[in-house]
C-alpha cells in the first residue's frame, strides 16, 4: 500500500477461483517447522471460511463503537515527499468520525465520500475516507494467524486494502511491509485494463531504501459470478518465520508462498520475522489505478444519497477478524 509507484514486478501469481492454487513450488527454510491446522467446515458468510474458537483475539463488530484499546485512526494526507500516502492520493482520513467509519449490523463499514475538505495537516482534498490501525496497540506476532471476512466497493478510484507495517517502525521498505490485500474498484475494462471486481493481490515489499523498494506480487481471480464486489471472501495470512502464506477462501491451498530463498527477496534481509500492526483503509485515486477516479461513482455525502438503494456497494465491510498464535 504504501509508495505504490513501483519500480519493479519479480513474480506475478495468477490463480483462479475454488480456492486457487500456487503457481510454483517454493522452498521452505530448514529451521521452518510446517503449521498444520484443520479448518472448521463450512462458511461464515459466503465464501469466508468458518470461524474457529479459541482464539487470542477476534473482532466481531458487535458494539457500536470502534474498539479504542485495539485500534487507533490515522489522520490526514500524510504527504511524505510521494503525494498523498506516497502515492498521490485523493483523499483525507478523518479521525472517529462516523461518516466515514461505522459499525452497523455487527460490520464495520469504510465509506469514502466525495467532498471537498482539509485535513489535520492543512491539505485540502476532494475526498474523505479512513483507515484504522493497530499500531502502537496490538502487535501481530510471528508464529500466528490472521483471518479477515471482507467485501469490496465498487467506484473507480476506490482503493481498499488490508495489510502490516512493522510494529517496531523500522523504515520502509527495508522493515518490510505485508499486503494482505488490495484491490481496485473499478468494475468495467478501460484502457486495455480489464474489469478489477473479481481481482485481488497479496504481496510483500523490501529493500533498502527508497526508491530501492522491490516486492512480489500474487493476483487472485474469482469467477465473474462470485466477484469480491457481490460476496464476502475471506483472506487468511499464516506468519511463521522465514514464511508467509496467503489464502482466499480457505487456509489449505495458499496462492502466494514467501520465503528467504525465493528471489530477489534472497539479494536482501529478509525483514519479516518481526511483528507488525495491521491497517484497514480505502483510499481515493492515486497510483494503483493509475490516478484514474470517477466522483458519480463515489458516495456524495454520509448517507451515500446518490446510492440510497444499496450504499454498501460504496463502502468496504469487514464482518469479522481473527487473530490467534499458532505456536
Amino acid at each position: 500500500m504504501k509508495k505504490i509507484s513501483y519500480l519493479y514486478i519479480f513474480l506475478i501469481c495468477s490463480c483462479g477461483s475454488g480456492g486457487g492454487s500456487p503457481s510454483q513450488q517454493l522452498s521452505q527454510s530448514e529451521n521452518n517447522q510446517p503449521y498444520s491446522y484443520s479448518p472448521p467446515v463450512g462458511n461464515s458468510r459466503d465464501n469466508c471460511v468458518s470461524r474457529t474458537n479459541d482464539v487470542e483475539w477476534s473482532e466481531d463488530f458487535n458494539n457500536q463503537n470502534l474498539d479504542l484499546s485495539k485500534w487507533s485512526y490515522d489522520e490526514g494526507c500524510n504527504n511524505n515527499g510521494g503525494g498523498c500516502n506516497g502515492n498521490n492520493e485523493y483523499q483525507n482520513y478523518t479521525s472517529n468520525d462516523s461518516d466515514n467509519l461505522f459499525i452497523e449490523d455487527g460490520i464495520l463499514k469504510i465509506q469514502p465520500i466525495y467532498e471537498i475538505n482539509t485535513g489535520s495537516d492543512n491539505v485540502t482534498q476532494n475526498f474523505s475516507s479512513a483507515k484504522i490501525m493497530t499500531k502502537n496497540k496490538f502487535p501481530i506476532n510471528v508464529d500466528s494467524r490472521v483471518t479477515v471476512c471482507f467485501k469490496l466497493p465498487e467506484g473507480t478510484g476506490l482503493w481498499p486494502a488490508i495489510w502490516m507495517l512493522p510494529f517496531d517502525n523500522s523504515p520502509w521498505p527495508s522493515g518490510g511491509e505485508i499486503d494482505l490485500m488490495e484491490a481496485k474498484g473499478r468494475s468495467y475494462p478501460v484502457d486495455g485494463s480489464p474489469d478489477q471486481s473479481n481481482k485481488i493481490g497479496s504481496a510483500v515489499h523490501f529493500g533498502t531504501q527508497w526508491p530501492d523498494n522491490r516486492y512480489i506480487v500474487g493476483n487472485f481471480y474469482t469467477s465473474n459470478e462470485n466477484t469480491f464486489q457481490n460476496y464476502f471472501h475471506s483472506i487468511t495470512l499464516i506468519f511463521q518465520n522465514d514464511k508467509l502464506e496467503f489464502y482466499v477462501d480457505n487456509e489449505t491451498d495458499p496462492h502466494l508462498s514467501i520465503d528467504p530463498t525465493l528471489y530477489p527477496l534472497n539479494q536482501y534481509n529478509y525483514p519479516f520475522n518481526r511483528e507488525f500492526y495491521l491497517i484497514i483503509n480505502v483510499a481515493v485515486g492515486g497510483n494503483y489505478d493509475s490516478g484514474r477516479v470517477e466522483p458519480s461513482e463515489i458516495c456524495n455525502d454520509n448517507r451515500c444519497s446518490n446510492f440510497l438503494s444499496n450504499p454498501d456497494k460504496k463502502r468496504l465491510l469487514i464482518d469479522w477478524i481473527e487473530y490467534e498464535n499458532i505456536n
